[in-house]
């Protein structure tokens, strides 16, 4: 059995497990302030944030990005905006109205350094668990500012209750284009195009084969026909026939009905004064329940309360789909067929609101169960973002160097994330990244080792150190001058938290460090590298891949 009442009291270390899997990792010193709180209280204020975000707003307002970008060439596309010269230096802006300034790379680099730099970091972590549950890839969208839009959903809206984040997911302009509801027309004659109706279920809320069948996925394509979007004018202006052109907050969320449009332009771009006729008509029956899908409730648009049903009519099924993806990515991934049946029946309970599940989960005996510590392999955005808020800089210090802010994330995000197994914004399929175990093999810890290299040593490409991700002198990561070997490796393991390490492995390297005795000097460069040595080889173990 998940025992999900409250621990009753706390430790530091407890603290840390909390900071690891509900964050990025936290310093030894602010999980002994953590600790010094109440459970209930520290919890609460970790889930809800609420912090300061005068600093961090201001530097990813100010990020400069120097480039020099010429003119574009006139196009020969009819109605198209004519793309003029860009001087540089000038401020990157992934979502700004440089729209055709449309990074991958860079948009990858963004999102690493609000996990690095975030003041609120559980809602960062709550956006990239979303990410990968409603796995959304750039590859298809092929839209810096359509990807982000729906990251910021995740971010603003990943503690509402379920069914309200399944609906503002099933509406984003991205999912739209992922998944073909842009192309779902049951007008007249035409068949609806099953493939978000099918997913919705199989992927986002049920899991496969669990509650529904064919004909309630053929019900639900009609309920959802002709969710789309338009752009305006302001959001369309390096070039209003091509949807890839798209810049911030460009999809507006629109059912195709035959209504006037209220922007210039639909989701492929094309001018129309009124939406094209693509939603179906009539009732449907769906999950058992008739819902006329032309005639919403109030407040609804025209076939989201068929949508919403699934939590209420599927209560069963949904609470286990959603346990089930919690308990893998926050507790351990060797849950008990009880621990699943506890976990849903308090996502029931909760009336599936997401902000009272995680409150419940994060300050109960089972995540903080000893048999759930280091019970997780780590995945490699969290891993290296982790190990980036361990051994980089704070955030005034990143910020004067040169490149400063996001772009110097892109060092390391591409082609890095990829190889490690995970290509953020960019999944390979709707079923997104299998976790624990899943992201281990030989191949991506071979790349691991790699971002290790950048992290701790300030080697190989990326050049992390020159890009001031992580710092040139290491003894930056020592607030009082060890005296021994022992008190080097006992910092290290206190910032990096890896699995407890073998007393005879650890012996091992310290031997191999300092195979002459041990004299702390801060400005000796044989020292500086054996401190470095010693962070990548605890980055590179077993125990340092799993949390």
């Amino acid at each position: 059995m998940a025992d999900l009442s409250p621990k009753t009291s706390w430790t530091a270390d407890d603290a840390a497990h909390l900071a690891r899997r509900a964050g990025f990792g936290i310093s030894p010193e602010a999980a002994s302030a953590l600790a010094a709180q109440s459970l209930d209280a520290a919890v609460n204020a970790w889930v809800d944030g609420g912090a300061d975000r005068t600093e961090i707003d201001a530097v990813l307002g100010a990020t400069a990005d120097v480039v020099d970008e010429p003119a574009r060439s006139a196009s020969t596309t009819a109605g198209a905006v004519d793309a003029p010269a860009v001087p540089a230096p000038h401020p990157f802006l992934v979502q700004g109205n440089d729209a055709w300034r449309n990074n991958f790379s860079r948009a990858q680099a963004y999102l690493a350094f609000r996990m690095q730099y975030d003041p609120y970091p559980f809602a960062e972590r709550m956006a990239l668990f979303f990410h990968n549950l409603f796995a959304t890839g750039w590859t298809k969208v092929n839209n810096a500012a359509l990807m982000l839009d729906q990251y910021q959903t995740f971010r603003d809206h990943g503690l509402d209750n379920f069914d309200d984040l399944l609906v503002l997911v099933s509406k984003d302009p991205a999912m739209a284009i992922w998944l073909d509801l842009v192309a779902n027309d049951a007008s007249g004659s035409n068949v609806a195009n099953e493939n978000y109706a099918r997913e919705v279920m199989e992927l986002y809320s049920l899991g496969a084969d669990n509650g529904y069948n064919q004909t309630d996925i053929t019900q639900l394509a009609r309920a959802l026909s002709g969710w789309s979007f338009t752009v305006d004018q302001a959001n369309a202006i390096s070039d209003p026939t091509n949807p890839n052109s798209l810049t911030a907050a460009a999809g507006n969320f629109r059912v195709y009905d035959g209504s006037a449009n209220p922007d210039e332009y639909l989701w492929y771009m094309g001018a129309a004064a009124h939406l094209p006729s693509m939603h179906g008509a009539g009732t449907i029956t769906y999950l058992g329940q008739t819902f006329d899908i032309a005639n919403p409730p109030s407040g609804m648009v025209p076939g989201e309360d068929a949508l919403r049903s699934i939590v209420t009519s599927r209560a069963t099924q949904c609470s286990q789909f959603l346990a089930q993806r919690l308990i893998i990515h926050f507790v351990t991934g060797n849950y008990a067929p009880s621990d699943l049946t506890d976990v849903a029946a308090m996502i029931r309970s909760a009336g599936f609101n997401l902000r009272s599940v995680m409150k419940t989960l994060l300050k109960s005996n089972y995540f903080f169960d000893a048999a759930n510590r280091f019970a997780l392999v780590e995945g490699p955005v969290s891993w290296t973002v982790r190990a980036a808020r361990a051994l980089g800089y704070d955030l005034a210090t990143a910020d004067a160097m040169t490149p400063k802010g996001f772009p110097a994330w892109s060092s390391v995000t591409d082609p890095y994330f990829e190889q490690a197994g995970m290509k953020l914004l960019d999944p390979i399929g709707p079923n997104g990244w299998k976790e624990d175990t899943g992201w281990m093999n030989s191949n991506t810890i071979r790349y691991r080792t790699m971002i290790a290299a950048a992290v701790a040593l300030g080697a190989g490409a990326p050049q992390s150190s020159d890009a001031g991700l992580f710092p040139s002198d290491a003894t930056r990561w020592f607030p009082t001058e060890p005296a021994t070997p022992q008190d080097v490796l006992a910092r290290m393991v206190a910032l990096l938290q890896p699995a407890p390490i073998p007393t005879a492995v650890s012996d091992s390297w310290l031997q191999a460090l300092w195979p002459s005795g041990f004299s702390w000097n801060a400005t000796d460069p044989t020292m500086q590298a054996s401190v470095r040595e010693l962070a990548y080889l605890i980055l590179c173990s077993p125990g340092g891949q799993v949390y």
